[in-house]
């Protein structure tokens, strides 16, 4: 017979999530995608400069060693590394590793091949809506890649402090992909100066900027992000502004992955659908909200909460019901009513930004 002792680990599993989430929101882990031809299959991966032996960089070509440093100077939870032969497949080698790294990654690509940087974003895209992945990339130049995961990187040229000085502004991609891994979350991309020692910048910053474009700038001797924006540009319903913010990306990403571990874990297919085990799980989940809003991952001013999506478990009764019926339950009575293996939630939640613009009027 069922019962529902086991409940208070469902509870016990979204608090440690919350208690956490600052600590895990610290940092992320990095994805580095080279094309390299060298003989050798890299660590799984590496968490410090000093996993990045001279052992480990002899099995990648002279200037893709400086890359991985790169990345790592940002210093990302952890860095996993992989190698596109010449003759390999970008997609095949991408379907390899979704099975090797965390949900919540950043992912990028060395390669002066357009195709390279459309296929990642196309992954990308697709893993996140279909496999709830919540993949993150930087791309270069892409053509209205369009979408909150996808960074759109577009600076003509940078240029590096050492013997590489100026490149492509692919070449930044490692760096940024380690920077924004290694981020906390409580700052932007704008907050810190960058290693590279001057930046081609667009004519317009702010004309690319409004096309979902990340630009480095010039900014008084140092480089640094004129705006962390991400590639998403088509705001409709269910999409905002907000959402264009890197920073804000990051914070739903953590959010959905700490929902996501705690319900696939703790309580999916463990408790019989019944309103008593749904009502546990909504105070499981408000006393998560509560936590990670201490830690300003929420906004502690507004009030953060889920509830059971009555217009959609009403709509779910209709075939069985019929529409008239189920329309003349009470609010009380149609909450009782659960369908199937189905729980309708809904919440209602406000992500704070990050302080980037200032305006400030002095009148005399």
């Amino acid at each position: 017979m069922s019962t529902n002792n086991g409940m208070p680990e469902l509870e016990i599993a979204f608090k440690g999530l919350g208690v956490s989430a600052i600590k895990r929101g610290e940092r992320g882990d990095a994805v580095l995608i080279l094309e390299d031809d060298t003989e050798g299959e890299p660590k799984k991966k590496y968490t410090t400069i000093s996993d990045f032996t001279s052992e480990e960089q002899a099995k990648f070509k002279t200037e893709n060693v400086d890359y991985i440093k790169d990345t790592l100077e940002g210093a990302p939870l952890s860095l996993y590394v992989f190698k596109l032969g010449t003759e390999g497949v970008l997609t095949d080698l991408l379907n390899k590793i979704k099975g090797i790294i965390p949900r919540n990654s950043w992912i990028g690509i060395l390669s002066a091949t357009a195709k390279n940087h459309t296929d990642l974003a196309t992954f990308i895209k697709g893993e996140n809506k279909n496999n709830k992945k919540r993949y993150k990339t930087f791309v270069y130049k892409a053509t209205t890649p369009d979408d909150m995961h996808v960074v759109n990187q577009t600076n003509e040229k940078v240029v590096f402090p050492d013997e590489r000085g100026e490149v492509v502004g692919d070449k930044a991609i490692p760096y940024l992909i380690g920077y924004y891994a290694g981020l906390s979350m409580m700052m932007s991309g704008i907050a810190k100066p960058l290693k590279f020692k001057s930046v081609i910048e667009p004519e317009e910053l702010d004309v690319a900027i409004g096309n979902g474009e990340h630009i480095l700038f010039n900014d008084e001797g140092v480089v640094k992000v004129a705006r962390a924006v991400n590639s998403l540009v088509t705001i409709g319903q269910d999409v905002t502004d907000d959402m264009t913010h890197i920073n804000t990306v990051e914070k739903m990403d953590l959010i959905y992955c700490d929902l996501y571990k705690a319900w696939n874990d703790s309580y999916k297919g463990k408790y019989p659908n019944i309103l008593d085990n749904q009502m546990l799980l909504i105070s499981a989940i408000n006393g998560y909200f509560k936590t990670i809003a201490r830690d300003y991952i929420l906004d502690p001013n507004f009030d953060n909460r889920v509830e059971i999506d009555l217009e959609a478990q009403r709509l779910a009764n209709y075939p069985k019901y019929g529409e008239e019926v189920v329309k003349s339950w009470d609010d009380a009575y149609a909450m009782k009513m659960t369908v199937g293996t189905k729980v309708f939630l809904k919440a209602n939640i406000k992500i704070p930004g990050i302080m980037e613009d200032f305006f400030f009027n002095i009148y005399m």
